[in-house]
């Protein structure tokens, strides 16, 4: 995880070592993760991506993670095409194929 510097709170910007936080101390703004994009460059590419398993752990260089992780399946989730639903959950809006 080399290409992670941080956190940085998108408000106030303060700084933060890298920890499970998610919220500022003092301004109770979220916190950012701040990159180290030259290092990233090295070693992600939309290649490898790609390449990467058909879950989220295919962006695990992009995440502030380290050590193993577990892989339960999430992400990837097929969307189905529900033509009907809007009209069902009564918000009037309509689908219309050209």
């Amino acid at each position: 995880m080399s290409h992670v510097r941080g956190l940085r709170c998108r408000k106030c910007g303060r700084e933060y070592h890298l920890e499970p936080l998610n919220l500022c101390d003092f301004c109770f703004s979220p916190l950012e993760v701040v990159y180290d994009y030259k290092a990233m460059s090295r070693g992600v590419s939309k290649e490898k991506i790609a390449g990467g398993p058909l879950s989220m752990w295919r962006y695990r260089e992009l995440l502030p993670i380290d050590g193993d992780v577990v892989d339960i399946g999430s992400g990837f989730t097929p969307l189905v095409k529900a033509d009907n639903l809007g009209h069902e959950l009564g918000s009037g809006a309509t689908i219309h194929k050209e």
